[in-house]
């Protein structure tokens, strides 16, 4: 039986703090176990069995899907919840599901993870300033208070455009940043933009409306297009590279903006570096600094101080990296000692002594293992 459009329209507005969550922290997605934890917060669930009617509702009014959690291709005992289109629809304001695109069956578990880390961020660390603050806890101040950090953890791959432009007209920076290098950025990441929207145009027509011709540039990733074109020409300079680091390379891997401030009139910038697939390694990490740090530099006008935390999956996995990060670097020639590795890198990317006392690294972890993947049950299946 068919449900009426007035029926889902009814289950939006009664659950819209729900799908605004699921919306904004999760990009369309989110576990089940986390937004029960927001119900709790904002105190609208006075019990799961009372939170999960409500989430029901959403599901059999066809406003949200449910399905299993699946981590590194085992499932585990945890659902995940995803906006269907007209959910999307609803919070987007638009007249019809035809101008919304679904959230399709991911073929990984990118989307999911990344929404575990985000919102285990928001929750560990933006919710408790909030309580300290003596504010309410919901989604818009929230979001007021990432807004206020110059956080870009509410953008998504392809969004740095939209982060930039937003930081470039914040009054707070103004006098500190460099506006010709701002305005450069934004018109590189404006081009990029473009020949991707006139690409999928020829290509609707070319598939008159069907296949990869109907994608929406959201789902398109430049940054994926300009990794391709590293993939195949190795020999672009490590200045080639720098000068092409964006906030879309950023978002690309899964490094967020959590903080900027005006400190005693200093730069002070916090960033965040998922390492949701457990793959991460030094070197990985090491280039992604370093550009960040080139990036951020290029942006504002003095001295920047930049704060980086590694984020894992688990201790384990926080130990690993940060034993790489501190493990000695050897001279190729005269097999030497020559500082630790971490820094032996950054120097490599021309990211010089007096630069690296500006740059502090923290290696951390969420404990995701064992809240969200079924602890040591899966272990084996994530560990290097």
């Amino acid at each position: 039986m068919a449900i009426s459009i007035a029926n889902k329209q009814a289950v939006c507005e009664k659950y819209r703090s729900y799908l605004e969550i699921i919306y904004a922290f999760g990009n369309k997605v989110i576990l089940m176990k986390q937004l029960y934890q927001y119900a709790e917060l904002m105190g609208v669930a006075r019990s799961f069995s009372k939170f999960y009617s409500s989430i029901m509702e959403l599901v059999n009014a066809e406003v949200l899907r449910k399905e299993s959690f699946y981590a590194f291709e085992k499932k585990t005992q945890l659902q995940m919840l995803v906006m269907r289109k007209y959910g999307i629809r609803f919070l987007e304001g638009k007249p019809d599901s035809y101008s919304v695109a679904s959230v399709k069956k991911a073929l990984g578990n990118e989307r999911i993870m990344v929404s575990i880390f985000k919102n285990q961020y928001i929750l560990n660390k933006v919710v408790p300033r909030l309580q300290k603050e003596s504010k309410a806890i919901k989604p818009e101040t929230i979001i007021e208070l990432l807004d206020r950090d110059q956080s870009s953890f509410l953008y998504n791959k392809n969004q740095g455009l939209s982060f930039l432009l937003r930081l470039r007209n914040e009054a707070t920076f103004q006098k500190y940043l460099d506006e010709t290098s701002v305005e450069q950025d934004i018109e590189k990441m404006q081009g990029i933009k473009q020949r991707i929207e006139e690409g999928l145009k020829k290509g609707s027509k070319t598939s008159d409306g069907k296949g990869r011709g109907r994608l929406r540039l959201s789902e398109v990733s430049s940054i994926d297009r300009v990794e391709n074109v590293y993939e195949r020409n190795r020999d672009l300079s490590k200045e080639e590279k720098i000068d092409n680091y964006t906030l879309d390379t950023m978002l690309a891997f899964n490094a967020y903006i959590a903080q900027i401030r005006l400190e005693k009139g200093h730069i002070k910038i916090t960033a965040l570096i998922f390492d949701i697939h457990n793959r991460s390694n030094i070197y990985k990490i090491a280039t992604h600094i370093a550009c960040m740090y080139h990036m951020f530099t290029r942006y504002f006008r003095d001295k920047i101080e930049l704060i980086v935390g590694i984020v894992s999956i688990d201790e384990f996995a926080s130990s690993h990296l940060k034993m790489q990060s501190e493990s000695a670097a050897i001279d190729f020639v005269s097999k030497e000692k020559k500082g630790t590795r971490q820094s032996s890198l950054l120097k490599s990317w021309m990211i010089d002594e007096a630069m690296q006392y500006q740059i502090k690294v923290h290696f951390v972890d969420y404990d995701i293992t064992n809240q969200f993947l079924d602890g040591i049950k899966h272990a084996n299946l994530i560990r290097r």
